[in-house]
């Protein structure tokens, strides 16, 4: 870490970036740049505010394009699928939304090795600046900011080495009508959340506030409320010029069709299964054949914290039996090797979900 950037960390004045591009896909490269940057020790801890530009479907890490919402009715209608390198669920972003993210290096003593706390401590930013417009907004465990008994915000993270994200969405504005034509929303998730239907599980700050603010109205109460709850001075700047070099780079993997979509990660199966675990949903597919795995897609809303996919349990499994004891061992190798962290759901709920899809092909 560069003595410039170590003062800046140590010293309680952190850097705002405000993020305003007309690209998604641009957006989301800042914030894997400002892990890397971080990991580098050419970035500063930083609270970055962005402003959706368009109507866009923000796929989390895990997610099969395919599965979450229709693809040609998404071109049709104007939205443009984008990929984020965080875990969790899909979410449609209308104009002029925002979004938040803190970067900041893990070793700072706000930084829990509980991920669960980590959400809590982190968001009260989100929830002071919202208290500030005068809406009572509240932690809800796992990772959702609720006023009331409806979703207003969620978070996902990510950690790199010595590098924490935090990510979150606030719902500022919504177009269910529009979501509703394009998202294909599995009935366990509904089930899950106790809800029959999205318009019961979501509401927004115009829906709340009665009024459209805009977006820099909420931007300069949730920089009042990040430096209040984290106890920081927040200095505007951009990116500097070694994250500029590596936020050129991750714009190419980003724009990429095989990041976004990922191909093949859902299309070759002959039995399914939808598993809701306590947070997020697993989707497995499989070919199976006399008793052994042809081939293997696991996609989800799922997350998980640490820097780790899930494509080389797909190979592994192939090839494997179909015996609980042989999947049970696979996949817990495989979390124990990567030392997996998971949000609400477990090696075990893994085996469950792929165990169930085996069943569906010997029922």
């Amino acid at each position: 870490m560069t003595r410039e950037i170590k003062e800046n960390n140590d010293n309680n004045e952190w850097r705002y970036l405000e993020v305003k591009e007309k690209e998604v896909v641009r957006c989301n490269s800042i914030h894997s740049t400002l892990v890397d940057g971080m990991v580098k020790g050419v970035s500063p801890n930083t609270v970055f505010l962005e402003e959706c530009p368009g109507y866009v479907l923000s796929l989390g890490r895990n997610q099969c394009c395919e599965e979450e919402c229709d693809i040609v009715e998404c071109e049709k209608l104007g939205i443009t699928i984008e990929r984020r390198e965080t875990g969790g669920g899909a979410g449609l972003m209308v104009p002029g939304s925002t979004s938040w993210g803190i970067c900041m290096d893990k070793r700072d003593p706000r930084v829990s090795d509980d991920m669960d706390r980590n959400f809590e401590i982190l968001s009260r930013g989100v929830i002071t600046g919202l208290k500030k417009l005068g809406l009572d907004a509240v932690f809800a465990p796992v990772n959702d900011i609720n006023i009331g008994d409806k979703k207003v915000g969620g978070m996902t993270a990510m950690t790199r080495q010595n590098s924490l994200l935090i990510y979150g969405s606030v719902i500022w504005d919504f177009d269910m009508d529009l979501f509703m034509k394009i998202a294909r929303i599995p009935a366990p998730k509904l089930k899950k959340k106790g809800v029959s239907s999205v318009q019961k599980r979501i509401t927004t700050i115009i829906e709340e506030l009665g009024r459209k603010i805009p977006p820099a109205e909420l931007r300069d109460c949730l920089i009042q409320g990040f430096e209040e709850a984290l106890s920081v001075k927040l200095t505007k700047a951009g990116l500097n010029e070694a994250e500029n070099a590596i936020w050129k780079q991750k714009m190419d993997i980003f724009s990429s069709k095989n990041f976004i979509l990922r191909p093949g990660h859902c299309s070759v199966s002959n039995v399914s299964c939808v598993y809701p675990a306590e947070k997020g949903i697993i989707r497995v597919s499989l070919y199976v054949n006399e008793g052994k795995i042809m081939d293997a897609g696991i996609t989800g809303d799922f997350m998980q914290i640490n820097d780790i996919d899930f494509d080389p349990l797909e190979g592994l499994l192939v090839g494997s039996k179909t015996d609980r004891e042989d999947i049970e061992l696979i996949v817990h190798t495989y979390f124990d090797e990567n030392d997996i962290q998971m949000v609400g759901a477990s090696a075990d709920d893994f085996v469950d979900a792929i165990v169930g899809a085996v069943n569906e092909y010997e029922e």
